[in-house]
């Protein structure tokens, strides 16, 4: 029982330092709204070439990285995905979706990360099964935090519920969910910004339609 608990705290400690730097993408919608889209972009993409480097040289093995996943340690890690998804929703999406679809993986993702280091058989995408999905409880709370999340920044972003309401699906669908590309699974830093924000531009475009 001592060592269940002692393994409990290792993985929720380790999964609390990812998170914070998780949490650096909070970068993106602030930069959005001080520096215009543009401006973010440039600075993401600049980011993103500089890491590539630093990811050819880590699966060489000449460099190590702390916080990579074990199951990365041989593949792309997941923070090359964050920031793709990061490039493509400011560049594909409006603004103010796209600060709510990265608010949903800096913050959204950071609950369900957190809730998955307390509860068992919670990384599916390890696993490469398709249609695996996390256990209710972690579904739950990534749900309910997105939805939060949207509602609170409903104020700045002008969204409606129903566009938020559906990005906090496709958020939680991302995240919650194991897509299997040609026996890959498809990587939910990458996915959550991406599912979010094409489903709240369909909705808002229905919705300016009607």
């Amino acid at each position: 029982m001592p060592e269940l608990a002692l393994e409990w705290r290792s993985m929720l400690v380790k999964e609390i330092r990812r998170k914070a730097i998780h949490l650096s993408g909070l970068s993106v919608p602030i930069g959005i709204v001080f520096l215009g889209r543009t401006v973010t972009a440039a600075a993401i993409a600049l980011v993103l070439a500089v890491s590539l480097l630093l990811e050819a040289q880590r699966l060489k093995g000449k460099i190590r990285l702390p916080e990579v996943r074990d199951h990365e340690q041989t593949r792309v890690a997941g923070y090359i995905y964050y920031m793709a998804g990061s490039l493509l929703c400011v560049l594909l999406f409006p603004p103010m979706i796209a600060v709510t679809a990265m608010l949903f993986l800096s913050l959204g993702d950071t609950v369900s990360g957190l809730a998955g280091s307390i509860l068992v058989n919670a990384n599916v995408r390890c696993r490469n099964e398709l249609w695996c999905v996390k256990p209710l409880p972690i579904v739950a709370a990534t749900f309910i935090a997105c939805l939060a999340i949207g509602y609170l920044a409903s104020g700045l972003t002008g969204l409606s519920f129903p566009v938020y309401f559906a990005g906090a699906v496709g958020a939680t669908f991302a995240d919650s969910v194991a897509i299997v590309i040609h026996n890959r699974c498809l990587d939910d830093n990458f996915s959550i910004p991406v599912f979010s924000g094409a489903l709240m531009s369909a909705v808002a475009l229905i919705l300016a339609a009607a």
